[in-house]
């Protein structure tokens, strides 16, 4: 009904409106055309004239805005139309930043610094000094989510022959990418694994876990993996000598870590005190292997990365 009475009223101030601008225009038409005559001319009826017709197109344009608006019939809006306009939600407020989480409190909690970047990896310290070096199979993309064995290596400031001889044999095939633990010291209660855990992407059962030791720190590896039997699965003693290492009580089988006593070409003085070693371990150890004569620093460590392939698990996905 309401909608029916504005379209009336619209079409009536409409017509009234035109016939007012016509009546202006044609008064104001016969007024200028007195000009020729010298005719005295009165303007006001022009101006009444157009004074009405501009009444006239207001009253147009107050009744045609209603009828245009959204929801039209003279500004009436349904219950549901006010419903869905006032309940709108807004936007969701943006979360704020959120801040960065503090360290974690205990060994190890500071980010790992970088050193240098040995065969295709990288080398860090922690906190505490434990270094670490990760294979170049660490960073690659598709091992986003891959954690790898541990070897912790004791010797003593690093060897650069060490991270070259097992990045070779992972390139050969022959053996898998494995993540080093260089501790400062060697003995006591050991590196902490759990910080290094922290860190890096690390398998933390006993079966991906080993040890090696190199020259005068070869006896400590071998002392350590002994003393901790639930810790390492394998153990390699490298150009050592072993004869202050105790011999330790039998075991249950599988238990005690699997061990190799390697040496290099030339190191004859390793090579005895290695058999000798070897000989009394039996039997009471469940597998002692000796490798000798290898020619160059490198190619032996590539030879103990393969041993310890054979031993532990490798690198896994979640």
């Amino acid at each position: 009904m309401a909608d029916a009475v504005l379209f009336t009223l619209l079409f009536l101030t409409t017509a009234a409106a035109v016939a007012l601008v016509r009546s202006a225009l044609r008064y104001w038409w016969s007024e200028r055309s007195g000009r020729v005559y010298e005719l005295a001319q009165d303007r006001t009826g022009t101006a009444l004239r157009a004074a009405a017709a501009g009444v006239a197109v207001l009253a147009v344009v107050a009744v045609a805005v209603p009828l245009l608006s959204p929801g039209g019939g003279g500004g009436t809006v349904t219950a549901a139309a006010r419903t869905a306009v006032d309940l709108r939600p807004p936007a969701p407020p943006r979360p704020p930043a959120r801040a960065a989480a503090p360290p974690a409190s205990g060994s190890g909690s500071a980010a790992p610094r970088t050193i240098s970047r040995p065969a295709g990896g990288v080398l860090q310290e922690l906190a505490d000094g434990t270094r670490v070096w990760t294979p170049q199979q660490y960073a690659y993309p598709r091992a986003a989510k891959v954690s790898f064995p541990v070897v912790v290596a004791e010797v003593g400031a690093g060897d650069q022959e060490l991270y070259a001889g097992f990045a070779a044999q992972v390139q050969r095939r022959l053996a898998d990418p494995f993540l080093l633990v260089i501790p400062r010291t060697c003995g006591g209660a050991g590196p902490d694994l759990d910080a290094v855990a922290r860190h890096y992407r690390t398998l933390t059962t006993r079966s991906a876990r080993a040890i090696l030791g190199v020259g005068d720190r070869a006896a400590c590896a071998v002392r350590e993996a002994f003393a901790h039997p639930d810790r390492y699965r394998a153990v390699a003693g490298i150009s050592g000598r072993y004869e202050g290492v105790a011999v330790p009580p039998p075991s249950p089988a599988g238990r005690r870590p699997a061990l190799l006593i390697a040496s290099g070409s030339g190191e004859s003085a390793s090579r005895d005190s290695a058999l000798r070693f070897r000989t009394a371990l039996r039997p009471r150890a469940d597998e002692v292997r000796v490798i000798d004569g290898v020619s160059g620093r490198r190619e032996l460590f590539a030879r103990v990365a393969g041993y310890l392939t054979e031993k532990v698990d490798g690198p896994k996905h979640p």
